[in-house]
């Protein structure tokens, strides 16, 4: 019988990734650009869980998982990348940055969303892809000691190469971050606007970053946290119309808390 080990596992993932990346230069498909992103935050998992189990191989199994097993498979379940990472963080070579970490963070809820409601992709998010080769080669490289070289053909490294040597990964890790966080309001604003849910994000901006970020649910972030730059705000709802402003810049503050457009409209009549 065939297997793979878990390195192998990981290195595969990332193999079958670049068969999909194949006219990453051209016109990539749709479907294309969701296997590869899918097979890579795969690999990227599967190798912070191989850093794990060379440091301490018990560690990756769920513990007390004995009525896992019903079917008699033999197979033992492993941790989670997130939770693996957490025990691996003060052991690492390089330690992941904390950017590097959040870009990686919503990169995986953009497979979430390919695996569970939708996907989208264009131009400007090739470098999502991007991110994520160098991250891999470098994690690799710096804390499990193998050349990526070594474990692909030569032409799988040459395609390797040809899709990363024109973006540095210093400078595309803050925009990565941005734009994978801009793809995840879209996709729960549209979700709402179809439920005839609440706002996702302030429709004024950041005052710290400039960006349409400031949380209005905590399923995005905590409710007054902008999304980018992780500054606070302070966010009041209008008893009213439910408008999410900053107290500091408008609002009346009596028996009642209203935007500035409802008191406005209130004086009126």
């Amino acid at each position: 019988m065939s297997s793979l080990n878990l390195f192998e596992n990981a290195i595969d993932s990332l193999k079958h990734a670049l068969e999909h990346l194949s006219n990453f230069h051209g016109e990539l498909s749709i479907s294309d650009a969701k296997q590869a992103i899918m097979n890579l935050v795969n690999a990227a998992d599967l190798l912070v869980v191989e850093k794990l189990r060379r440091i301490d191989e018990s560690a990756i199994f769920v513990d007390d998982d004995d009525d896992f097993d019903d079917f008699g498979t033999g197979y033992r379940r492993t941790i989670g990348a997130g939770e693996a990472y957490k025990k691996i963080k003060d052991k690492l070579n390089q330690p992941i940055e904390e950017d590097e970490f959040d870009a990686y963070r919503v990169l995986k809820l953009l497979r979430h969303s390919a695996n569970h409601y939708e996907f989208s992709f264009g131009d400007e998010r090739k470098e999502n892809i991007v991110f994520l080769l160098h991250y891999i080669a470098r994690f690799l490289e710096n804390d499990l000691d193998e050349k990526l070289e070594y474990h692909l053909t030569e032409e799988e490294f040459d395609t390797y190469l040809s899709l990363i040597k024109d973006l540095d990964y210093g400078e595309v890790l803050f925009q990565r971050k941005k734009a994978a966080v801009k793809e995840i309001i879209r996709c729960m604003e549209y979700r709402r606007f179809e439920d005839g849910g609440d706002e996702v994000v302030a429709d004024w901006p950041c005052h710290e970053c400039g960006e349409r970020g400031v949380s209005l649910t905590e399923d995005l972030a905590p409710i007054g946290e902008c999304v980018f730059c992780k500054h606070k705000h302070d966010v009041e709802f209008c008893e009213n119309c439910g408008y999410a402003f900053d107290p500091y810049y408008e609002g009346m503050f009596d028996d009642v808390t209203l935007c500035d457009a409802c008191c406005e409209r209130f004086e009126r009549w």
